[in-house]
């Protein structure tokens, strides 16, 4: 898994998304508010440290919540918790299979969201240190 880009999902996703400029602006123009609310829900779910570090896991294909907690080394509480959340937001889908319950991600778009922003605080943090660079070039100088 990329270490910069922590979710990029190459198993699971196979297809490319092209936005354009003009799809954003009709995004903004015809968002009515409680779509905003649903959109507001959606990344309060993705503020969360752990639910990410799930994500992470989940992008690599379907695992047990034991195979969850010993990746993440965290405890099967908080991890149930997390997952169930996750669930009932339709972020992720669940199967059991005897004893065991698998999860896996059902909504790549969540993936890209994570990317997306990923990227860019990368990117962000790039040229900030760019700057700083140039600054300290500057100066001595």
């Amino acid at each position: 898994m990329d270490t910069l880009y922590p979710f990029s999902k190459k198993a699971v996703m196979s297809k490319t998304v092209t936005i354009s400029e003009e799809e954003v602006k009709k995004w903004n123009l015809n968002m009515p508010d409680e779509m905003l609310e649903a959109v507001s829900n959606r990344f309060k779910l993705l503020a969360e440290p752990m639910r990410l570090k799930i994500l992470r896991v989940l992008c690599d294909g379907e695992h047990t919540v034991q195979e969850i907690v010993n990746m993440i080394n965290a405890t099967q509480a908080n991890i149930s918790k997390h997952l169930a959340l996750l669930h009932e937001n339709g972020i992720v889908n669940r199967r059991k299979e005897g004893l065991k319950c698998y999860y896996r991600i059902a909504d790549d778009s969540i993936i890209y969201s994570c990317y997306l922003s990923s990227k860019s605080v990368v990117e962000n943090l790039q040229n900030r240190l760019n700057w700083v660079q140039n600054v300290n070039t500057d100066i001595s100088n």
